[in-house]
């Protein structure tokens, strides 16, 4: 890729491992709920999340979220013991959709300037994919209890040393330049970022794909030798 005007972000076929979210409505068991871990944990997350955004976090409670979920009460809190923990729940399953997409997609792919290429593609089209969930992220975490908020900011961090472990590996390997590598790996995460929160202004005149081509050009830019 070094010397190359870099291709669209859609060239890379990168969503081939996305994910379907689960729109049934159908009234589990118990025993349904307790053998259907991750689309239990996906309707309460789903749920809770438009709860939040519709009526506020204050407004809703645990046996609310259970009810608009079709989960058991006693299932609901097996998940989730108090309303902050939802939001940790919303960081684990973006930073899970991130990771399995991404190693599915560089299993095969050795250059460092295309493996990074994929993994801003990725975490863009995640991010704007969950952007409701993000910004309920960036709205309410200030109100988070310490333990709560903790866990968000640890996930944040595994998601930079996702970006840093590519650009070590570049630098390396003597494809990208010497840089403050946790910088910019917090850098990629908010070029991503920026998308949800200033969606309202880039959305009249960028579609997401020439958004993240623009944002791409700067960070190889930034790191090519």
């Amino acid at each position: 890729m070094k010397g190359q005007e870099y291709l669209p972000f859609t060239f890379l076929g990168v969503l081939r491992g996305k994910r379907q979210m689960d729109e049934t409505k159908r009234k589990l068991t118990v025993l349904d709920q307790i053998t259907a871990a991750d689309k239990v944990r996906r309707k309460i997350i789903d749920v809770a999340s438009a709860l939040y955004a519709k009526k506020g976090f204050t407004a809703t409670s645990i046996e609310e979220i259970s009810e608009k979920a079709g989960v058991a009460l006693p299932v609901t809190y097996h998940y989730v013991k108090k309303k902050s923990e939802i939001m940790r729940l919303i960081m684990e399953d973006v930073l899970r959709i991130f990771q399995d997409s991404l190693t599915a997609e560089i299993r095969d792919v050795d250059d460092p300037e295309e493996k990074l290429a994929i993994a801003v593609i990725l975490y863009f089209r995640v991010v704007n994919q969950q952007r409701e969930k993000a910004l309920l992220i960036y709205q309410k975490s200030s109100s988070l209890d310490k333990a709560s908020r903790s866990s968000v900011m640890k996930l944040e961090v595994d998601v930079s040393k996702i970006f840093s472990k590519i650009i070590n590996e570049g630098i390396q390997r003597g494809v990208f330049k010497e840089v403050d590598v946790d910088l910019m790996a917090y850098n990629i995460i908010m070029m991503a970022h920026m998308w949800v929160l200033k969606r309202w202004h880039f959305k009249h005149r960028l579609t997401l794909e020439k958004y993240i081509d623009l944002q791409l050009a700067i960070i190889l830019d930034a790191l090519r030798k």
